[in-house]
């Protein structure tokens, strides 16, 4: 992805287009500011941006404003942006922040997945505690028919997002393949609002399917992770497949 700093260039033009863009958002994010401080926050507001430079059982309301990921951005995302300390991608629809993607994705030698970090916006088979440790899908088929399956129900992902209800959009900003190679697939899904990215790994294997859902910002996520793989999971299940542990909370923090 590419991503521009604020600086000044030789264009007037360029100039003024930055100042409106960031004054605009910066008015929006008053605007949430003001509004989350009475109103709860839907899911599609995307995942806060850090300071500087990573099967849950207790549910919380998942609209809660919290100081991760959608919590954080409606405080902190217009002066952060004025200081210089994020460089967001410019686009016509306005600021994107989709951070940086982890250079250590991909599966390791013993056949797992990156771990999750502390924060709560991530689930991973690979994950060594229980608030992030998701059980794997399993299948009782060929191994390049269990991937069919897979790519199938993924490319079934709506391009829009879910829209759970009135107010919680998931991946409203869209999805992309970054990786189909061999039975691995890495995927990218996008927040409609401030274009904030997760990363989605799956690796089929023989009999189960590895996987990893996180945010690259932020500390919560309001569900959205959860709601992702939920989907997914109940794709496969109508495939035949095994989906223990299913659904996952979507509380915003656990």
């Amino acid at each position: 992805m590419e991503y521009h700093a604020f600086h000044s260039t030789s264009s007037a033009r360029t100039n003024r287009w930055i100042v409106a863009s960031l004054a605009a958002n910066v008015a929006l994010v008053g605007a949430l500011l003001f509004v989350g401080s009475s109103r709860e926050q839907p899911a599609s507001l995307g995942a806060a941006v850090r300071g500087i430079p990573s099967q849950c059982s207790r549910p919380v309301n998942v609209h809660a404003a919290g100081a991760g990921r959608r919590g954080f951005v409606t405080k902190g995302l217009g002066a952060i942006a004025l200081m210089g300390m994020v460089q967001p991608q410019e686009s016509k629809a306005g600021l994107k922040f989709p951070g940086t993607m982890p250079s250590d994705l991909g599966v390791r030698g013993d056949g797992s997945l990156k771990t999750c970090p502390s924060t709560s916006n991530c689930w991973s088979t690979s994950a060594g505690d229980a608030s992030h440790q998701s059980q794997p899908f399993s299948f009782s088929k060929p191994t390049s028919e269990a991937a069919d399956d897979l790519l199938e129900v993924l490319n079934s992902y709506p391009k829009d997002g879910q829209q759970i209800d009135e107010k919680t959009l998931v991946d409203g900003g869209g999805w992309r393949m970054i990786k189909n190679d061999g039975g691995y697939f890495q995927l990218e899904f996008e927040s409609k609002k401030f274009g904030f990215v997760d990363d989605v790994e799956f690796s089929v294997q023989d009999g189960t399917v590895q996987y990893r859902s996180a945010s690259r910002q932020g500390d919560s996520d309001f569900g959205v992770n959860a709601y992702r793989l939920n989907y997914i999971a109940e794709g496969l299940k109508k495939k035949g497949w095994s989906t223990p542990g299913f659904p996952l909370t979507t509380a915003a923090q656990r």
